[in-house]
């Protein structure tokens, strides 16, 4: 839904920008709130905003080649190409043809495109200031992870000093004044204070009964804490220097894991405070909270103040510090799962892999692998979820393997339901596994299923391979196949998380 409202978002603004056609030529640009150097200046050329490629995509990452003979722009990473002709109303995304507004342009030895293509290609979010006619973009992450965009209307409000909110449901006027009005009738939990101490986020809150979620996030780092049924205290907004997006933040100096952490409030219906910390690298953490003084503690040391107890956020503390990885292994029981030619069952196959994880994860220093089972049990789907929930883990990953009506059909496969991270996990997975099985690659898919689809942390399901296959069959029931399979689970569940195998 959120991603939803940040497309119609940005739709809206893309109608709105070119009614501005009476801005001075000069707009400056901002992207993720930091502002371009001067040659990045946005113009409006036909009412058209045209912005300068070279050094928006480079600020993202992407590199940009120039052919003189052509006139053509080239930008590129490892995921995407896209290619622009000067003067050419057309440009292509992967090889796709993609239809322009208004064709590139030369301007003073700086190619200027329209930022309807930038956006829509690069998945950026635009707003725009009209005091001080600015552009700012943000990138889908920073713009959903710790600040909603601003609800646009047609024209700027001139009772709102050029903002393009409504005023009352406008994100920067609820988090500069710590006022959820769509939530007014609600009893709120004020936050109050907020430091970093002793490896620990402290925040100070008026009520004690807060239940915080929480997810770790990677590319970048960072650990994302939703406080709901909260909104800032009026004392704590105006210490605080909360940028035009709702945005405010603070730097911990020189901490080997912290570079620095962002707040603002999240959303007003239902009133929500999202804290995130930017992380240098990943880091084990517990969320809890604590009555007399009331706070809500992010806790990178690892573990709560009552160790193997509720710590207030309905999940158990981290197990001894470590990455915690729960491998089910799908099936058991009275559910056999698939059948194989020689009439094996698919569960035996699934447990006895995922025991074979877990013994190549034995006494490893970083990561401790927890099973749903560890014999022939059968467990819902849904008990499934709720075991890696109860204890926090911070991957899921369920074992199975395939079955079709048609003999000829050979591989390995992986799935997953929810978000890009999941989808990154998945790839990780997978390309590890294919090095594993050695049968033929069948790419990573997105289905929705239950025990990915419903858990909250990144989740995908490995089949390993076809039982309905003659050749796959045979090697899934061989113990040297399984350990080599094993060893491959490993190294992408390590290699996910940055650690070495």
């Amino acid at each position: 839904m959120k991603k939803i409202g940040t497309l119609v978002f940005f739709c809206l603004m893309l109608f709105m920008l070119p009614s501005l056609s009476h801005a001075s030529a000069g707009l400056h640009l901002y992207l993720n709130g930091v502002s371009l150097s001067p040659s990045a200046e946005a113009q409006m050329i036909k009412s058209t905003t045209m912005i300068p490629i070279r050094v928006v995509v480079e600020e993202l990452g992407f590199q940009v080649d120039w052919n003189k003979k052509t006139r053509t722009v080239t930008i590129h990473n490892d995921k995407k190409t896209i290619e622009l002709v000067v003067s050419q109303k057309w440009a292509t995304v992967n090889g796709k043809k993609v239809n322009l507004d208004v064709a590139p342009i030369i301007k003073s030895d700086t190619t200027l495109v329209p930022l309807r293509f930038v956006g829509e290609t690069m998945g950026l979010v635009v707003d725009w200031e009209n005091e001080t006619k600015s552009v700012y973009l943000f990138t889908s992450d920073f713009g959903s992870e710790v600040t909603q965009p601003k609800p646009p209307v047609t024209q700027p409000d001139p009772d709102q000093g050029g903002s393009t909110g409504t005023g009352k449901d406008e994100g920067n006027n609820s988090s500069n004044n710590g006022n959820a009005g769509n939530d007014s009738k609600v009893d709120l939990s004020e936050i109050q204070t907020m430091s970093f101490e002793d490896n620990r986020l402290i925040i100070g809150v008026s009520k004690g009964d807060l239940k915080p979620t929480q997810q770790r996030l990677t590319g970048p780092n960072r650990i994302v804490v939703d406080i709901p049924n909260s909104k800032f205290s009026d004392t704590f907004s105006k210490t605080q220097n909360f940028a035009s997006s709702g945005q405010a933040e603070f730097i911990v100096q020189d901490h080997p894991v912290v570079e620095k952490i962002r707040y603002s409030q999240y959303s007003d219906n239902p009133a929500t405070v999202r804290v995130v910390i930017d992380m240098k690298q990943s880091q084990n953490f517990s969320v809890y909270t604590t009555k007399d003084p009331n706070t809500v503690v992010v806790d990178l040391n690892g573990s709560s103040p009552d160790p193997g107890k509720d710590n207030g956020t309905g999940t158990l503390p981290p197990h001894s510090g470590k990455y915690i990885v729960v491998i089910d292994a799908g099936h058991g029981a009275k559910d056999p799962g698939a059948i194989s030619l020689n009439k094996r069952n698919e569960k035996d196959f699934n447990l006895a892999q995922a025991l074979k994880v877990a013994e190549v994860f034995k006494n490893d220093p970083d990561v401790e692998v927890i099973l749903t089972r560890t014999d022939d049990t059968f467990l819902e789907l849904k008990e499934r979820v709720a075991f890696a929930k109860q204890h926090q883990a911070n991957l899921f990953v369920s074992i199975h393997a395939n079955s079709i009506n048609k003999s000829s059909i050979s591989g390995t496969e992986t799935y997953y339901s929810r978000d890009d991270e999941s989808k990154a996990f998945a790839q990780v997975m997978h390309n590890n596994l294919v090095k594993g099985t050695e049968l033929p690659d069948r790419g990573v898919r997105k289905q929705s299923l239950h025990v990915t689809r419903e858990t909250n942390m990144p989740a995908c399901l490995l089949e390993v391979g076809y039982l309905t296959n003659q050749t796959d069959e045979s090697a899934l029931y061989q113990e040297d196949f399984q350990y080599r399979v094993a060893q491959s689970i490993k190294d992408g569940i390590k290699q996910y998380l940055g650690l070495k195998s």
